[in-house]
């Protein structure tokens, strides 16, 4: 739970810092590799959880 709850935060900011990168305030060859690191790891914390385990 902790994972995901950071993984949301961790949009958040990305976001945000994504936002301020179109208005032209902050440089988007920084904020835009944030943002999307960001989506991929909360993509794979979400995806590890449902992993079949085998049979046992």
């Amino acid at each position: 739970m902790q994972k995901f709850i950071l993984s949301i935060i961790a949009v958040s900011i990305g976001y945000l810092l994504f936002l301020v990168a179109a208005l032209r305030l902050f440089p988007l060859f920084i904020a835009a590799p944030i943002f999307f690191g960001s989506i991929v790891i909360s993509v794979h914390f979400l995806n590890e959880r449902s992993r079949f385990k085998g049979f046992s």
